[in-house]
């Protein structure tokens, strides 16, 4: 593997609503490795089972490799559609941490306007409006990637990158990508 690869890895991760939402739903497994039930839909979702170990690995190496995880107040608007209030309250915690995770940046992101402004044409026009501003964050928070629990979005990953400079990523797409570098972590 070269270090091209490596020196390529996303580290500012945008979350997903539905990634968000599995974090929270099953938080439990991510961070503890609680096993979760058989009849548990997440078992009948395509991917869902693979999904979520993904995620607890990237999580487990993320103790010590420090990758930023991002939220925006368009995430917030999407959890607060929901009127979960405990999964509304734990999305303000990521979002606190992510916004430590900046005041403490070197770099602040960049706010690329020009390339955000991108989302707004008719090449994006195959988006719904809730992943076209999450996006369009995404950008605009310089992140590297946007972790996604969705199928069908991911489906669009190559143009997004081509046009965006984004990763659009499951959790099993990711850990494919961090698992042969998982050990310089541990």
């Amino acid at each position: 593997m070269a270090l091209e690869d490596f020196e390529q890895l996303p580290r500012r991760i945008f979350l997903d609503s539905s990634t968000l939402q599995t974090l929270q739903n099953y938080g439990e497994f991510v961070s503890e490795n609680e096993e979760i039930p058989q009849t548990n839909r997440i078992w009948s979702m395509p991917n869902g089972i693979q999904n979520l170990e993904a995620l607890r690995n990237i999580f487990i190496v993320n103790e010590r490799a420090g990758f930023e995880f991002a939220l925006s107040n368009n995430s917030l608007s999407e959890v607060s559609a929901t009127k979960d209030a405990r999964y509304l309250q734990w999305a303000y915690d990521v979002l606190d941490h992510w916004l430590a995770c900046l005041e403490e940046a070197e770099e602040l992101p960049n706010n690329n306007l020009r390339l955000a402004a991108k989302l707004d044409g008719k090449a994006f026009g195959y988006l719904g409006a809730g992943d076209r501003a999450l996006i369009k964050d995404a950008v605009l928070l310089d992140c590297d990637a946007f972790l996604t629990m969705e199928q069908r979005l991911p489906k669009n990953a190559l143009h997004i990158r081509r046009e965006l400079g984004l990763q659009v990523l499951t959790p099993a797409q990711y850990w494919k990508l961090l698992r042969p570098w998982a050990q310089l972590y541990a």
